[in-house]
């Protein structure tokens, strides 16, 4: 098996999206899947909170699908959380993403 790359390794952040869409099948369909459960429990304005949330990949899906919906993304990798920022794009305004795991 091979070693999980380092989050903080820019060339590692660069290719992550890559990453799920090669690894999961159906990832995109599961993305929507879990925003459609989510939608049956939380309102339409509800607060989420997405742990692991480097790369942004689920927080756009949710924020697409849900434009009520407000987000705090949480994440121990700042370069994850670089990378959540611009995936999000002009969404990010709506968002709030911030570093975990303080030690």
């Amino acid at each position: 098996m091979s070693e999980l790359p380092s989050f903080s390794d820019p060339e590692a952040v660069a290719r992550y999206a890559e990453g799920p869409t090669r690894m999961v099948p159906g990832f995109h369909g599961l993305q929507r899947m879990a925003g459609v459960l989510l939608a049956e429990r939380a309102s339409k304005d509800a607060q989420i909170l997405v742990l692991g949330a480097g790369g942004g990949l689920e927080l756009k899906v949710f924020a697409e699908m849900q434009p009520g919906w407000r987000f705090c993304g949480v994440d121990p990798s700042a370069e994850m959380l670089d990378l959540a920022r611009k995936t999000l794009g002009s969404l990010e305004i709506t968002r709030h993403i911030s570093s975990g795991l303080h030690r």
